[in-house]
C-alpha cells in the first residue's frame, strides 16, 4: 500500500470516528426495541390443576396462534373422551403444539406426562422406522443453562390401546418452575398419533 493510500485510509477512519463520537453525544443509540412471542391464553382453570384431559381442555392446546405443523392436526370427540390427533408422514418435520401461558408459573416440575396412541400405516413395512420420537421444550423461569430451553423426550412405541408415558428429561435435573410448554416430534414414519391427555409431573 502506498503512502498515500495510508493517508486516505487513516483520514477515513477519522471521520468515521468522529461521526460515531457525534452520534452518541447527541443521544447514543435508542434503547433495544423487542417484540415479544405470540401468548397462548388458557381461558380455563383446569381441575386438577396442570391437566388437560376434556376437547375444552385439549383444545387451548390445538387452536393458538403458535401451533403449527405441516401434518394435519386435529381435535376428536368431546369431554373426556377427546384426544388430539396427529398424522405425521415421513421426512415431514415441524409441527409444534404449544401450550397455554401458566400465570404464575407452575412450580417444580419434573417432565410432562401424556397418554397416547400410535398406529402405523399399514404400508409402513416391518424393517422401517416403527417409533415415534416426542419431544418437550419447557420455557421456564429458572432454566439450567440460560438461555437454552429444558427439553425432555420419549421413543414412543407402536399402541393400539391408550398408553402412559413419562418424558425423560435430557438437558435439566432439577425441577423447573414452567412458563409454557411446547411439544414437537422428530423422525416418525406415515401413521396416527393421537394423544389423549397431558400432565404436568411435579
Amino acid at each position: 500500500m502506498s503512502c498515500l493510500e495510508i493517508h486516505g485510509a487513516v483520514r477515513t477512519s477519522l471521520v468515521v470516528a468522529v461521526l460515531l463520537f457525534a452520534a452518541c453525544e447527541a443521544g447514543g443509540p435508542s434503547n433495544a426495541f423487542v417484540i415479544p412471542g405470540p401468548t397462548v391464553a388458557s381461558p380455563i382453570p383446569t381441575v386438577p390443576p396442570y391437566v388437560w384431559d376434556t376437547d375444552e381442555e385439549l383444545r387451548i392446546w390445538t387452536n393458538n396462534a403458535v401451533t403449527r405443523g405441516p401434518v394435519p392436526i386435529s381435535l376428536v370427540g368431546s369431554g373426556t373422551a377427546a384426544f388430539i390427533r396427529l398424522e405425521p408422514r415421513p421426512g415431514v418435520d415441524g409441527w409444534v403444539l404449544r401450550g397455554p401461558d401458566l400465570i404464575p408459573p407452575a412450580p417444580a416440575v419434573r417432565t410432562i406426562r401424556i397418554w397416547y396412541r400410535w398406529r402405523l400405516d399399514p404400508s409402513v413395512t416391518p424393517g422401517a422406522v416403527q417409533t415415534f420420537l416426542m419431544i418437550a421444550s419447557f420455557e421456564s423461569v429458572n432454566p439450567p443453562v440460560a438461555p437454552q430451553q429444558p427439553a425432555a423426550h420419549a421413543v414412543l412405541q407402536p399402541a393400539s390401546d391408550w398408553t402412559l408415558a413419562d418424558l425423560t428429561p435430557g438437558s435439566f435435573r432439577n425441577p423447573l418452575d414452567v412458563k409454557y410448554v411446547y411439544l414437537h416430534q422428530s423422525s416418525a414414519n406415515r401413521g396416527v398419533f393421537e394423544i389423549d391427555r397431558l400432565e404436568l409431573v411435579h
